[in-house]
Formats: C-alpha cells, structure tokens, sequence
C-alpha cells in the first residue's frame, strides 16, 4: 500500500518539542517577574528572599509529596527522581535564615492555591509531569543563574546556606535534560491527553507567575528604591 500523503499523514513533533514550544511565551512571562527582576539586581535584602523560599517549600512539599503518591504508577514514577528533591534542601536555607534572625512569611493566597492544584492531580500523571517539567527543567536550568546572583548581592556563598535549593549536585543537567526529553516522548498518551498535559503547562506557568506577582505586590512596597 503506497503511504499516505498531505497533510493529514503529517506528524505530530515529539512530544518534547512541544513541550518546549508551548512553554516558550510562558517562561519569558515568568522571567519578566518584577519581583525576580529587584531581587536579581540585589534591589532588596535576606528579607525580601526569605519571602520567595517560604513560597518554594510550600510549593516543592506539594510537589514531592504528589510525586510519591504516583511513584508506582507506569507512567508518572517514570519522572520521580529522588535526587531532584528540594524539601531538605528549602528547609536548610529557612532554618539558616531564621538563624540569622529573619522573619519567616507565611505561604501567599496564590501560593495555597497552586499547592492545592498540586494534591487536585492525585489521579491525574500527566498532570504531575506538567507541573513537574515547569518547575525543576526551570530550576536546573534558569535557577542556577538566580542562585548565584542571590548569593553575590546579599551575602550569601555561592551554592552554600541560604541558597542550597540552587544546587543539583546529585545530577548532570545536561544528561538529565537529554533523558527527560526522551521520557517524554516515549508516554503512551494519545494526542488528546497529550493536548491536555500541554494545557496543564500552561497552568503551571500560570500558577508560578501568579506567585511571583503576588510577591511582587506584598514585598516591594517595603523597598522605596524599587522603581515602581
């Protein structure tokens, strides 16, 4: 039989891909975040940081712990990986910044709401892995650069207390990021629960904006320099 041509015989990229390609717009939206922009430009202090690991133990414990209620499933244990896990680690940079005397905030609205999305996913994989891919393929990749200009502008040693949550040294990105890639291609979704996985992408993104924002709101009009 002669294959099929046109555009109905055309392929789907890899799911990957478009992983990739629907979180694009997304990602430069959450980069855009004027609380990460002051805090990157050292335009706050330990107090203002505190603010946003607060938010990121609530969110990682979620997470985490999601992750461990679908460690036996066939399709989302495939993305739990132990040594991703930022618990411990969120939880030695708030103990080293009580120790230095800092206030530590209560979790945000926003934040409760994207940790109770979290534990909505129980019996959703795809969703865990969308929220999954937002949150550590950003943190291996553009957290590392946010680590260290923490540390630089505020006192901290690079990759050390207060800013161990920037550290994945239990993995090598780029293999990591190489197989991740493949996991992903290799579910057995059918495109609609693929076009769902992609939407709840979006959600994450969503979610992780609507954090920062809400940080930006609560923290900046403490800091008269930040240029509103």
């Amino acid at each position: 039989m002669t294959p099929q041509s046109g555009p109905s015989a055309t392929a789907q990229p890899p799911f990957s891909q478009r992983f990739r390609e629907r979180s694009q717009l997304m990602h430069r939206d959450t980069g855009a975040s004027a609380y990460l922009a002051a805090l990157t430009k050292g335009h706050l202090d330990l107090s203002g940081y505190a603010a946003l690991v607060a938010q990121h133990a609530v969110i990682y414990r979620a997470l985490e712990e999601l992750g461990e209620q679908l460690a036996d499933d066939p399709i989302a244990g495939r993305f739990v990986f132990p040594d991703l896990y930022r618990r411990e680690w969120l939880q030695a940079d708030l103990e080293h910044l009580k120790a230095r005397g800092l206030p530590i905030p209560e979790p945000t609205p926003q934040t409760i709401r994207y940790a109770e999305r979290l534990r909505e996913l129980a019996t959703w994989p795809g969703g865990f892995i969308a929220h999954h891919y937002v949150r550590y393929l950003g943190d291996i990749a553009g957290g590392q650069s946010i680590g260290r200009q923490v540390a630089t502008h505020y006192g901290l040693v690079p990759g050390g207390d207060g800013v161990r949550f920037y550290v994945f040294d239990k993995i090598s990105p780029k293999p990591f990021r190489e197989n991740y890639r493949r996991l992903l291609d290799e579910t057995p979704f059918d495109e609609t629960e693929q076009q769902q996985v992609l939407d709840e992408v979006l959600v994450a993104y969503r979610y992780n904006i609507d954090v920062l924002t809400e940080l930006a709101e609560q923290v900046l009009p403490h800091y008269p320099q930040v240029a509103s």
